[in-house]
């Protein structure tokens, strides 16, 4: 029995060693894209006036679909799950297959066939032509079951909806041709306090600034297609901008926590603080490779934080205090990685309750998600507070 479970376990190992991640990260273990999201320096010359939706170029190794035969397909890239479908005899037979790094995938009798960069009609072609020297006409289909490879940021003043499985600012999947308005729409539309008169868009390093406003009126301009990599801020009209002014700190808190996005707060943020803010890190992240990514796009600085030292040991000098327009990154662990089932059986991952000390010292202030009234000082008052948060 034993070597039955160290067999199970070495081949989880190995299954992990060999799984890819979606979001490849750089050698400072932070997504590239990530640095997107940091201010442009400020001694830069301003950015240039308005440039009307239809001067927005696109991008051709960016781009989420190619035309073909006058249609728009998906084009496949790595991490994305292809579903191939072929009919048989005794009936249809499905398999699914993840692109790997190579971009090359392997299908029945064939192996080595291109799949990233290329549409599925395309590689529908490719798999029909080969199987020809083994099969009799051979028919199949290919489709993209899971889409993991393109992705935009959508930020700013975007509503968040009950019952949609996302919304609200965030990271978002593209799933082939998708305009930003179709998008919007989508998850949740704009807020009241939306400008829609100037929307930031960056794509390709560059700085763009669309009216959606005359788009929805059909008072001219065009909607843009989205492409892998595109950041869109909507921010507020200018007569909301007197809240800003009590609004100290706002900071992007993204990866493997239950609700990636952008948190604001009129106090002083600390990185526990913020990673709470957004519903703590799940149980599949990697809690000891956290980054703190600051500064600006041309010169960003990356500060590793050890959350689970930081949690499990109450080290509180690495509760490190936020600045403005910081983005946090929780990493999947290496077990989350290949297999989340998996990773929920190991006992360490179980530590991821906040131990009491978390718990007296942030429920209260500005960024906490309960107020218990002031930070207890005594025996008497930790017990007040334990009762307050179990509701008694």
């Amino acid at each position: 029995m034993k070597k039955t479970v160290v067999a199970i376990l070495l081949l989880g190992f190995l299954a992990g060693c060999a799984a890819s991640s979606n979001d490849a990260e750089n050698e400072k273990g932070v997504p590239s894209s990530f640095f997107t999201l940091l201010p442009k320096k400020t001694d830069e010359p301003p950015l240039e006036a308005e440039t009307p939706p239809e001067e927005v170029p696109s991008l051709d190794q960016n781009s989420a679909y190619r035309e073909i035969s006058g249609f728009p397909d998906y084009v496949i890239g790595v991490g994305d799950i292809l579903s191939i479908t072929q009919l048989k005899a005794a009936g249809q037979e499905t398999v699914n297959v993840k692109v790997p790094l190579s971009g090359k995938i392997s299908y029945s009798f064939l192996d080595d066939i291109q799949a990233s960069e290329r549409t599925t009609t395309e590689v529908d072609e490719t798999i029909t032509q080969q199987l020809e020297a083994y099969v009799k006409k051979p028919r199949v289909e290919v489709s993209v079951s899971e889409f993991n490879s393109k992705k935009v940021f959508l930020l700013g003043e975007i509503a968040r909806i009950e019952g949609l499985p996302q919304s609200g600012p965030g990271v978002y999947t593209l799933k082939g041709k998708t305009s930003l308005l179709t998008m919007l729409i989508s998850i949740g539309g704009q807020t009241s306090k939306a400008d829609l008169n100037r929307v930031e868009l960056t794509r390709g390093g560059k700085i763009y600034y669309l009216n959606l406003n005359k788009i929805l009126q059909g008072a001219g301009g065009e909607d843009i297609f989205l492409e892998n990599g595109d950041r869109v801020v909507i921010a507020e009209q200018p007569i909301f901008k007197k809240e800003e002014e009590f609004t100290k700190n706002r900071v992007y808190v993204l990866g493997d926590v239950h609700n990636p996005g952008l948190y604001e707060s009129k106090t002083d943020v600390t990185i526990l603080e913020a990673i709470t803010r957004a519903g703590g890190a799940n149980l599949s992240a990697a809690r000891s490779r956290v980054r703190i990514v600051r500064g600006n796009s041309n010169n960003p600085e990356v500060i590793p934080i050890d959350l689970k030292r930081l949690i499990d040991n109450s080290d509180l000098s690495l509760n490190v205090p936020l600045q403005d327009g910081d983005v946090v990154y929780v990493p999947t662990s290496f077990l989350g990685k290949f297999s989340n089932s998996f990773a929920l059986t190991i006992p360490i991952l179980q530590a991821l309750t906040y131990p009491a000390i978390y718990r007296d010292l942030y429920t209260t202030s500005g960024i906490g998600v309960l107020d218990t009234g002031a930070r207890p000082t005594g025996q008497k008052q930790t017990e007040t507070t334990t009762q307050t948060l179990l509701g008694r």
